[in-house]
């Protein structure tokens, strides 16, 4: 009942006001000029992608940005630092290939680290400067270097220090008007908001263009669409699968599980899913902190994608097991889709316990299928075992949280990564 309170809450159009009142409207009625806080990291890939794109914008708002240097992401946040770090140079350059940014060819050496923190406590507060002792850093230009100083790390862990006490955990994140906007991907949320409060008078054209809509339509409608796309009688000149690995519990799993689907269906190829279990599960911890901004995330790109979102009904545990079981056999049956898809409208827009059995059999009944059928089946397929597989798979791919999508020798972490799925199938379909 209290989880419910919060997410209510989180939803609610009181507490939106109530934090534009706050962080807004009190300071244009002081006469304050309008200030966006951004936080970004040396060390930090996006940071960089970020601090380029805010440069180029900037002229754009009517606003000034504070920006503060941090260590990085907050302690205890990250899952496998290492694969991430891989993930994020990789990642970081998807996006500079988009936006004509500065490439990352290699990482800047520790000296370069330590003289762009030294050399930006020297400098005007300012976007501009800011770009430049990241491009400094990231190409290793300096040919003379600092030493670290006390002041330097005091600076640092004063902003950390702050960027936690506002509730947030990670760099390349900008704070405006009780509300926070990680990445280049969640500038278009960023302008949106800028243009609600007359500071810009349109969202920029490369947002705009960018986030273009793909008929994404309500998993409400799905049920009636979705066919079988295994025995789809449209031929099919791809004949490599888009494989998606999910979880129920995560809210980007469901947003890209629905554009999934949606692209599945437009190229007619075949959706392979892969659930695996919650990171909670899986004995990994998320402070609420990030579990927070996840979802009211999650929220704002289901209300940009036209996806159905009410709320949330946690299936930690046993919602996720009681799914599950029955996964199995709805995919022998060809039903996958439908069922997976089921189990997320439950979850996130009809407020239906999976916790409960007879909700989970309910679903099962509705596809179609049988429930003792599914248990018999389950005993020679069992749920912990192919989800133990399916995640084996993952750490192949040197990822490991949710969701992520393979086609051919490519892969990707994250709903905000479709259209470079799409792109890559558009370039099979062409070499063939």
């Amino acid at each position: 009942m209290l989880l419910r309170l919060k997410i209510k809450w989180l939803h609610s159009q009181l507490r939106a006001k109530v934090l534009i009142f706050r962080y807004f409207l009190i300071g244009q009625f002081l006469g304050k000029k309008a200030q966006a806080e951004v936080y970004l990291s040396l060390n930090d890939p996006h940071s960089f992608m970020l601090v380029q794109m805010l440069s180029r914008l900037a002229k754009n708002y009517r606003l000034d940005f504070k920006v503060l240097f941090i260590w990085g992401t907050l302690p205890g946040v990250t899952i496998c630092p290492k694969l991430y770090r891989q993930w994020a140079i990789k990642d970081a350059n998807l996006i500079a290939e988009q936006y004509q940014l500065v490439n990352i060819s290699a990482e800047p050496s520790s000296a370069s680290l330590t003289t762009g923190q030294q050399t930006w406590q020297l400098l005007v507060n300012n976007i501009k400067n800011a770009e430049q002792i990241f491009i400094n850093t990231w190409g290793n230009h300096y040919r003379e270097h600092f030493q670290t100083s006390t002041p330097t790390i005091n600076h640092q862990v004063k902003n950390q220090t702050r960027l936690k006490e506002k509730g947030h955990y990670a760099p390349a994140s900008i704070s405006f008007a009780g509300s926070w906007f990680v990445g280049i991907d969640r500038l278009y949320h960023f302008e949106s908001m800028l243009q609600k409060f007359a500071l810009l008078d349109d969202v920029t054209e490369d947002f705009t263009a960018k986030n273009q809509l793909n008929n994404i339509v309500t998993p409400r409608n799905y049920p009636h669409k979705v066919v079988n796309i295994k025995a789809a009688k449209t031929p099919t000149v791809a004949t490599e699968p888009l494989v998606i690995y999910l979880s129920l519990r995560s809210p980007y799993s469901y947003l890209g599980f629905v554009q999934a689907v949606n692209l599945a269906e437009r190229q007619q190829i075949e959706l392979i899913i892969r659930p695996i279990l919650p990171l909670l599960m899986r004995g990994e911890s998320i402070p609420m902190v990030k579990q927070k901004y996840i979802y009211l995330d999650a929220v704002r790109e289901a209300k940009k994608l036209g996806i159905e979102f009410n709320g949330f009904t946690d299936p930690l545990g046993d919602g996720v097991i009681n799914a599950y079981r029955l996964f199995a056999w709805a995919q022998q049956q060809g039903k996958a889709v439908e069922y997976i898809l089921a189990c997320f409208q439950a979850i996130y827009v009809d407020g239906i316990d999976l916790a409960n059995p007879e909700n989970v059999e309910t679903i099962f009944k509705k596809l179609a299928l049988d429930v003792d059928d599914a248990s018999i089946y389950q005993e020679q397929h069992d749920w912990q075992q192919w989800a133990d597989i399916n995640q084996v798979e993952l750490t192949k791919l040197n990822l490991w949280g949710v969701p992520c999508f393979s086609y051919g020798g490519y892969s990707y972490w994250g709903q905000d990564r479709i259209f470079e799925l799409e792109k890559e199938i558009n370039i099979f379909r062409t070499a063939g």
